[in-house]
């Protein structure tokens, strides 16, 4: 049996200098059960423009908004950690992409979501979909950036741009929403650096009572990973169950 050793690919670098933070995150993971059924209505008055993550990102930013605790980073050093709350939502959101012909994830930032609507949402989203990774002057040149440093270096940068509370949340967001739901994958549940994050898995036609009834309904499966360092899990609950609650009561403005 041969084996085949190459360099690392710097398309994943970035990913590869985040996950040497979320190391350092608690997670603990919560899951729920949202029937999609105001969201898929929602999504189809819109002409399919609207995706299920802006509905999660609107969603999620309005509740983290009136919970203080949930807009907290924790900052510090290791025997004197602080924290600090934060005034805006700024939402980190990944997408898939493909760059030097390498698989990779990339993030971008809906900046202070609770003040924008779900079509401001998904015109940022749209923004990023259709961007390349390769553009040096695109929504993504901070991914060019550190692909082209040594590791060391580009763990370095990332350590010193995101020291400053305000300056993290800029660009790795107060929370983060994460979606495989376009593969036939019902969960994720992913790592974060920051105090939250969402995983939208895909919607599914499921039995669910109503009225004493069972029905067939499209059920999205929307799991929240926290930072149990930050939040305690009761209150953790409470904020997945808020955003499950404004999800299937959905309204269009």
């Amino acid at each position: 049996m041969s084996v085949v050793t190459s360099a690392f690919p710097a398309a994943r670098r970035g990913t590869y200098t985040f996950l040497r933070d979320a190391r350092n995150t608690c997670h603990v993971h919560l899951v729920a059960d949202v029937d999609a059924t105001r969201l898929k209505a929602a999504r189809t008055s819109s002409g399919g423009k609207l995706s299920y993550a802006s509905f999660v990102v609107k969603a999620g930013a309005d509740v983290i908004a009136d919970c203080p605790p949930a807009r907290s980073v924790l900052t510090g050093s290791t025997g004197r950690p602080k924290l600090a709350v934060l005034d805006e939502v700024h939402a980190k959101v990944l997408f898939d992409k493909t760059a030097d012909g390498t698989r990779c994830v990339v993030s971008g930032i809906v900046t202070s979501a609770q003040n924008r609507s779900v079509l401001e949402v998904q015109t940022e989203l749209d923004g990023y979909k259709d961007a390349e990774v390769t553009d040096p002057e695109g929504p993504f040149r901070n991914v060019l950036r550190v692909a082209r440093l040594p590791i060391p270096l580009a763990w370095l940068a990332y350590r010193l741009a995101t020291r400053n509370p305000v300056r993290r949340t800029e660009l790795g967001g107060v929370f983060s929403v994460t979606s495989v739901g376009h593969e036939p994958v019902r969960s994720i549940l992913p790592m974060i650096t920051g105090s939250l994050g969402f995983g939208v898995g895909r919607i599914a036609d499921t039995p669910v009572v109503r009225g004493g009834e069972v029905v067939v309904a499209p059920v999205l499966t929307l799991s929240l990973t926290f930072d149990h360092r930050i939040l305690d899990g009761a209150l953790a609950a409470e904020l997945l169950a808020r955003t499950k609650d404004k999800l299937e009561h959905w309204e269009m403005p």
